[in-house]
């Protein structure tokens, strides 16, 4: 009986070694997408080739470890980069897409140190119905609200179809030249999802300065933003409506990304499958400045998407922006405006033809 008892510990020890030591795993992951733009604006007409329209181009590492216990040690470094030149994106940084290491718990959510998504570029990755080259929500979403350094985020698991996202970032990061709190960033995010629905709810404040001239003892401010967002898949096609507030007034100087006027936008979108490889995406907008009509704007959008396999998909669109006599909009790729818009008031039209491989 002694022996069987023995011989029992020795081997929960060993099983329990053997998962402490259990072995993780690396993946090389990455997109390419590049394409040819036709573009007009205000009359002058450009020809060119253009990168990270549908997707960004991008090339990553993702691993975990097992520790345990339904535990892993987690990680992701990702690069994005020019397919057209082999140009670094994201100001040259290497990982600038994101860099973070962190924990995840089947029970208890996943928590992240480092560069990562917001809450609302997140959500509108996942439940929009298209967050590409034109949409109406890619157009006019503050891009200073998608990306955030020195930031923690944590995900909640699911439970019933609810659960939440929250990130908070640390903008300056302790510099010595700049406001403490300039650029901190907080987001919240509640969802619930079903096999066909998704509805979310997010909230953010970012802090930023209203100075002309930056230092350490400039005057701060906060901006507030609420994004709502449904979709509904109905076979045929799925549809989806997004609306965003934005409040914090105009922010002047070399950091007035960090805050636009007071404004409202929405979208409207739906995907339709004509078959198993193809389908047509459509999109409309309007942004609404509440302090004067001439910083409206409204987007539109037409997409066809072939897929030659499940790897490689080619794409052909239309889009174009009317903006109001005070209003600077342009269509967006997924790393910024693909056209400069350098007069208020000029209106931009463009046609794309492009393909994405995956691997």
């Amino acid at each position: 009986m002694r022996r069987k008892i023995v011989c029992g510990a020795l081997a929960a020890i060993g099983c329990f070694s053997n998962g402490a030591h259990a072995q993780g795993s690396v993946t090389l992951y990455g997109t390419i997408d590049t394409g040819f733009q036709y573009s007009n604006v205000g009359g002058q007409k450009t020809a060119s080739l253009v990168t990270s329209s549908m997707h960004p181009t991008k090339w990553g590492l993702i691993g975990q470890e097992p520790l345990g216990g339904g535990t892993f040690a987690i990680f992701k470094l990702e690069n994005g980069f020019n397919s057209v030149n082999g140009t670094v994106q994201q100001s040259g940084t290497i990982f600038g897409r994101e860099a973070w290491v962190g924990l995840r718990n089947s029970s208890l959510g996943e928590l992240r140190i480092g560069n990562n998504y917001t809450v609302p570029d997140i959500t509108l990755r996942r439940d929009g119905v298209d967050f590409n080259w034109g949409t109406a929500a890619n157009n006019f979403i503050f891009a200073r609200m998608l990306r955030i350094n020195n930031s923690i985020k944590y995900d909640s698991p699911e439970l019933s179809g609810f659960s939440v996202q929250a990130s908070y970032s640390l903008g300056s990061n302790g510099s010595t030249t700049l406001p403490r709190t300039l650029g901190n960033t907080a987001t919240i995010g509640f969802r619930y999802a079903t096999k066909n629905f998704a509805a979310d709810a997010d909230f953010a404040t970012q802090v930023y300065s209203p100075a002309n001239v930056i230092n350490q003892g400039s005057t701060t401010s906060t901006g507030n933003y609420s994004f709502f967002i449904v979709r509904y898949d109905f076979g045929f096609l799925v549809a989806g409506a997004s609306f965003e507030m934005h409040r914090g007034g105009t922010a002047a100087g070399g950091y007035s990304g960090y805050a636009t006027v007071n404004n409202d936008f929405y979208e409207i979108a739906a995907r339709v499958p004509i078959n198993t490889f193809a389908d047509l995406t459509f999109s409309f907008g309007q942004y609404k400045d509440l302090a004067t009509s001439a910083g409206n704007a409204t987007s539109y959008l037409v997409r066809y998407d072939y897929a030659l396999s499940k790897r490689t998909t080619l794409y052909a669109g239309v889009a174009g922006i009317r903006n109001g006599s005070d209003a600077s909009f342009s269509i967006t790729s997924t790393v910024g405006p693909s056209v400069p818009v350098g007069v208020p008031g000029s209106n931009v039209t463009a046609g794309i033809v492009g393909m994405v491989h995956k691997f």
